[in-house]
């Protein structure tokens, strides 16, 4: 069996030492922790060596500071005082300490509190937790501590004095295999790894053991530059979409409420444009709307919703709330020789909505729209541009089921199945109402569709919290 030199070195420390098993920290007397890991691994791979590894959980200081409650008795004995007012608390503590100190001396039973006032019969009173501190030094292992000891712990965690850090603690200990090899001499010989110019020329080569390459021995694992999981999707989505035959547009991140729900039949007193869903800018607060779009979106509202309808609400500017508004300003610019033209376009791209942060809701997130104009387009169409849209992304089961838009109708949900997880709803899309499509002049069907990215980062990399994608994780954004 063809070994590195390095694994002969370890392996000869289980022979000199007359032992089957080691633990990290004991083998790191002989030989660096990084190099103990990687040429472990290779035996490990060759059946010579297995580890084990064990979590043990380590309790150590979080914050070096005195209690809240031993301030206040400090300061009373500094100043001989037996007591203070509690509103006075505010000259000792920091306003965030006050509550803690309170809630200790009433748990400790260290002093009365009563009309208002803190009063201690004993200044010099001993705290079992304060004793508990001064044990951890650099740290306790937490298995080792008593029922009464772990109760401390948890009361010292939850007011911040204590953490608990996890520790991993590693056994490499030897198969049946290595025991058998080690019976044998171990020769530590002189290994030539890389050829260089010096080694050929003076002839060292020739006498030196040269080691072959093992391509299947296990390394260390190296994480190469990369980009964002949220923008690798993003590229993903808009190459399949470029493939398909859609081009891409954009539109303002600041929008009208013309442009962002006017133009999409939605009437002027509809919930989503309240202040829990929009975000309206403070300034400006009004901005620039075509004028003769404005009449013809004005007629059809009146006649089909029946109320006045408002040309102030129209100029209001607010963070837009989908990109289906890029959809219908790219529809609304067409010439009149456009408009007898099949179109195939999408829009990637950030929206803003009023939502409470959770972890499926955040108020910035991205969003995909895409439309589809053509004479002879149907519903079924559409669901066939979906389930290969959807394909492609790697969902091979999919299913469609009525939904409601307020722009659309009909209207559908996509939702893909996921083995861990069944199914779930990934998109909406449906056909534009044709009052949506009237005030620009397009009398063709209109297909549209529209894909939550965050929703569909979190089904792709297994995550359960939105926020999770935005965090500064180096090990997440490493392995992802």
């Amino acid at each position: 069996m063809e070994l590195h030199v390095d694994e002969k070195r370890l392996l000869k420390i289980f022979q000199d030492q007359k032992k089957e098993e080691f633990k990290l920290e004991e083998l790191e007397k002989f030989m660096p922790k990084e190099k103990i890991l990687r040429v472990s691994l290779w035996l490990k791979g060759k059946d010579l060596v297995e580890s084990n590894e064990k979590i043990r959980k380590i309790v150590k200081i979080a914050k070096n500071d005195e209690f809240p409650e031993r301030k206040i008795a400090k300061y009373l004995k500094e100043h001989n005082l037996s007591e203070i007012e509690i509103k006075n608390l505010k000259d000792i503590l920091p306003k965030e300490e006050i509550n803690a100190a309170l809630g200790s001396i009433k748990r400790k039973n260290i002093a009365k509190i009563d009309k208002g006032k803190i009063i201690f019969e004993n200044l010099d009173y001993d705290d079992v937790e304060e004793d508990f501190l001064k044990k951890i030094g650099n740290g306790l292992l937490f298995d080792n501590l008593n029922e009464e000891e772990k109760r401390i712990v948890d009361i010292l965690k939850k007011r911040g004095f204590v953490k608990i850090d996890e520790e991993k603690e590693i056994t490499i200990k030897l198969t049946e295999k290595g025991k058998e090899f080690i019976k044998k001499p171990i020769e530590i010989e002189e290994e030539i790894t890389q050829l260089t110019r010096d080694t050929i020329i003076s002839g060292k080569w020739k006498k030196a053991y040269i080691r072959p390459y093992d391509v299947k021995i296990p390394t260390k694992p190296v994480y190469p530059a990369k980009i964002h999981p949220l923008t690798r999707i993003i590229r993903e989505v808009k190459e399949i979409l470029l493939a398909m035959g859609f081009k891409e547009v954009k539109s303002p991140i600041v929008e009208t409420e013309f442009w962002n729900f006017d133009m999409l039949f939605e009437p002027q007193d509809h919930p989503a444009r309240e202040m829990q869903d929009t975000f309206f800018l403070k300034y400006p607060q009004e901005g620039e709307i075509p004028e003769d779009l404005l009449d013809n979106v004005k007629e059809v509202h009146e006649r089909c919703w029946k109320y006045k309808f408002d040309e102030n609400i129209s100029k209001r500017l607010i963070l837009r709330t989908h990109t289906t508004s890029s959809s219908i300003r790219y529809l609304a610019s067409l010439s009149e020789e456009e408009k007898n033209k099949p179109h195939k376009v999408f829009c990637i791209d950030r929206v803003f909505r009023n939502e409470a942060i959770d972890y499926k809701h955040l108020p910035e997130f991205y969003q995909c729209e895409g439309i589809i104009m053509g004479e002879d387009v149907n519903f079924n169409n559409l669901i066939g541009v979906l389930k290969e849209f959807l394909k492609r992304l790697g969902f091979e089961k999919v299913r469609f089921r009525p939904a409601y838009f307020p722009f659309t109708e009909p209207s559908l949900e996509a939702e893909v199945y996921l083995e861990s997880r069944g199914w779930l709803e990934i998109l909406g899309a449906g056909i534009f109402r044709p009052e949506v499509l009237e005030p620009i002049g397009i009398k063709k069907p209109v297909l549209a569709w529209g894909i939550g990215f965050s929703r569909l980062a979190m089904l792709r990399f297994g995550l359960k919290d939105i926020r999770d994608l935005h965090k500064n994780d180096l090990d997440w954004l490493k392995r992802v």
